[in-house]
């Protein structure tokens, strides 16, 4: 008699116990929204030295799209869109020259859930589209390729309300693209790699 007693008192704890722990978890999945979407304001720094010294700008403050959404544990697949344009005139024949690398990151982040800031770390990789298009009546050609990179970044949310927050970033980018004709400085190598700080605002659902 004890021992069924004992056995049902056990089967209820242990029911309750697993209740409990399921409520808990709902709970913290409530506090914590699964997808994060918004546009960010960024500093960008190009590598690559014959770009800068041509276009004349080694930073540009560039807009951006993101999104991201929570996997398992505390990591989320995160993705990035932004475009880089700039232009500048030929030495000889004074032609337009313009210049734009589309870029796109996909990778995952790792946050510190500690309620309202949000450390992350986080890596992954670029995917890049460039194009150099010469414009007016001339012989001298354009060029256009892909390259694909990786990129490591760090930086940490603030929850402002339950459906936004806020991020500040730094990331580190390298890509790099083998051409068939050497550059000004006779290097082979295209560098599109960078550095990228800034500032997003996101919705949280």
């Amino acid at each position: 008699m004890k021992s069924r007693v004992t056995l049902c008192l056990l089967t209820a704890f242990l029911i309750f116990g697993s209740t409990m722990a399921a409520s808990a978890q709902a709970a913290n999945e409530e506090i914590q929204p699964r997808f994060r979407v918004g546009f960010f304001w960024e500093g960008y720094q190009l590598n690559d030295k014959n770009l800068t010294s041509f276009y004349g700008r080694v930073q540009k403050n560039l807009p951006g799209f993101e999104a991201s959404v929570h996997t398992l544990y505390n990591i989320d697949v995160w993705a990035a869109y932004r475009a880089y344009t700039d232009e500048a005139r030929t030495t000889y024949y004074n032609l337009v020259d313009k210049f734009r690398l589309d870029m796109f990151s996909l990778g995952a982040i790792y946050r510190l859930s500690t309620g309202l800031i949000e450390p992350f770390i986080g890596a992954g990789l670029e995917f890049y589209s460039y194009s150099e298009k010469i414009e007016g009546e001339t012989d001298l050609q354009g060029t256009s390729g892909g390259a694909v990179g990786f990129h490591v970044q760090a930086g940490t949310y603030i929850n402002i309300t339950k459906f936004l927050s806020a991020k500040v970033y730094v990331r580190l980018n390298d890509a790099t693209k083998t051409l068939a004709n050497p550059l000004p400085d006779d290097s082979m190598r295209l560098d599109l790699g960078s550095k990228e700080f800034g500032l997003s605002l996101m919705a949280r659902f």
